[in-house]
């Protein structure tokens, strides 16, 4: 009898096992989560040039979010007046990446990103482009890549890159402030084909 339930406690492990990734029995490459490591922007309260995470500045972005509640704090990024129209805060990190998501953490008056893009050598891919409302402070905009061809389902660009660029709306009511940008994606690229993992 004890060694029948051994039998069955291994056989449900490797079950287990078999299923760990997206649900559908498919076991997934590792997923990259990085935090920016440098940033710039067309403008900012704390000068373009700044380098502590506690200044306004674009530094102030880098790093994982560091704002603990809603509200005006010199640890996010914001520009030097309110209601200033388009600007943008473009962020570097550590590895390049095949992207599948985007997070950006809006820590005072959110709604005002209307564009997520990506660097790909000289120019800008658009992740998304648009508009949203919400009452949430602080407030998470994630934005993630699917592409489906067919049978083809892939999850991720077809290019890789290290550098995202946040265009926020600065007529949105008070001052629109950001916190911090997280990049996720895969150093190698896949798709799924016909529920089969395939690696590139």
């Amino acid at each position: 009898m004890i060694k029948k339930i051994i039998i069955l406690a291994i056989l449900l492990l490797a079950l287990s096992a078999c299923t760990t990734g997206n649900g559908d029995g498919l076991e997934l490459p590792t997923k990259i989560n990085q935090w920016a490591i440098a940033a710039e922007a067309s403008d900012s309260y704390g000068g373009l040039f700044g380098g502590n995470r506690d200044d306004q500045s674009p530094f102030a972005a880098t790093g994982e979010p560091d704002v603990t509640e809603c509200g005006e704090n010199q640890r996010a990024w914001v520009i030097s007046q309110d209601n200033d129209g388009l600007h943008w805060l473009e962020l570097s990190y550590d590895k390049e990446v095949y992207v599948s998501s985007v997070k950006v953490i809006e820590s005072f008056n959110p709604g005002a990103v209307v564009k997520i893009e990506l660097k790909n050598d000289s120019d800008y891919f658009t992740l998304w482009e648009g508009s949203y409302k919400t009452k949430d402070c602080s407030y998470t905009l994630e934005k993630k890549y699917q592409e489906i061809q067919g049978n083809i389902t892939s999850n991720m660009t077809s290019f890789s890159t290290d550098k995202v660029r946040i265009t926020v709306n600065t007529d949105v009511a008070g001052w629109n402030e950001i916190d911090a940008v997280e990049l996720a994606g895969y150093e190698q690229k896949w798709h799924i084909y016909n529920d089969t993992l395939v690696i590139e």
